[in-house]
């Protein structure tokens, strides 16, 4: 494998699952979800590390701002209107690729990522009662049991698979505007596809996937599965510099389920994000090296979530 396929893979790894992790705008329960359109978006997306007995880490943040015009449901009792909301978000993630003898070129590999945040949120609530919370504390935590990454013997084209399971870890009230985690359990099936063209320092990528909510136990409102897709090209300038664009589509495929959503004809939700990307490999010494990777996302063609922007930094390294 050529040191800047192996670099793509670091960060293809070690950032997708970082942002699993990181509830954000999309329609649902509070307008919250667990994709920001791009989140997955970047070099490598289809990538996972080949090399066995290795480990990866990442430290991934997110900063998101964005407003919301009409009704929000925060359960079915509970109504805001005009609701503004700023996050930001460090996960903290790691892969491992254990020792095993695979045949052909499949690779396993294992993830997590916790996330730690701070949400501010303003709204109106009830009878014109302008209202500000904010709440600091851990995410929902993932972990990624099942990854499976495929490529071809000239190394060019990689295709992966993966279930993530986001677990109901974070800071949630139930009736509060600002929150941390969600308050139900996510099931993320996705794969990924990157065809690399070296002489040209081009990386072409993508990223699917669906975000299968459970029922929030505590509000009985259930959040209808996301579907989402994240398309990157990247071009590398330098051995160590690069940059690219970005877009990531997000489509829910099913209503949401309580009486707030059956009033609002389900409540589904839709967004495009797009954007530039631009990544740096720093060496320290002849075997460390540590990629930066700085993203920033820009919300149009939005329907029934809040529409705004987002700028994500990551940082990530091999054990």
């Amino acid at each position: 494998m050529s040191r800047t396929a192996l670099n793509l893979a670091i960060l293809a790894a070690a950032t997708a699952v970082c942002m699993s992790s990181v509830g954000s705008a999309t329609a649902t329960e509070g307008v919250a979800g667990r994709y920001i359109p791009g989140a997955y978006a970047g070099p490598g997306a289809g990538i996972v590390p080949p090399t066995p007995g290795v480990g990866y880490w990442a430290i991934s943040n997110l900063y998101y701002h964005g407003e919301a015009s009409g009704d929000v449901p925060f359960g079915n009792n509970t109504i805001a209107l005009g609701l503004e909301a700023d996050m930001w978000a460090t996960v903290f993630a790691g892969v491992y690729v254990p020792e095993l003898d695979l045949p052909g070129n499949w690779t396993y590999a294992v993830q997590a990522a916790i996330p730690v945040g701070w949400t501010r949120a303003r709204a109106t609530v009830g009878l014109a009662i302008d209202t500000t919370e904010e709440v600091t504390g851990l995410g929902d935590i993932t972990v990624v049991p099942l990854l499976f990454g495929w490529h071809n013997d000239a190394m060019n084209t990689w295709f992966s698979a993966q279930l993530g399971i986001t677990a109901p870890t974070g800071e949630w009230e139930e009736g509060a505007l600002a929150f941390i985690g969600l308050n139900y359990w996510t099931f993320s099936p996705m794969v990924g596809f990157t065809y690399l063209v070296p002489e040209h320092g081009l990386d072409f990528s993508a990223k699917f996937g669906v975000d299968i909510n459970t029922e929030n136990p505590d509000t009985d409102y259930y959040s209808g599965a996301v579907a989402h897709l994240d398309v990157s090209v990247t071009k590398n300038l330098t051995p160590n510099f690069a940059i690219g664009a970005f877009a990531g589509f997000l489509y829910q495929i099913e209503d949401d389920g309580g009486a707030f959503a059956d009033s609002h004809d389900g409540f589904k939700g839709r967004s495009i994000g797009i954007g530039p990307l631009i990544s740096y490999k720093a060496k320290f010494g002849e075997r460390t090296e540590i990629d930066f990777r700085l993203k920033w996302a820009h919300e149009i063609e939005v329907e029934n979530r809040m529409k705004g922007d987002a700028v994500f930094f990551d940082i990530t390294g091999k054990f």
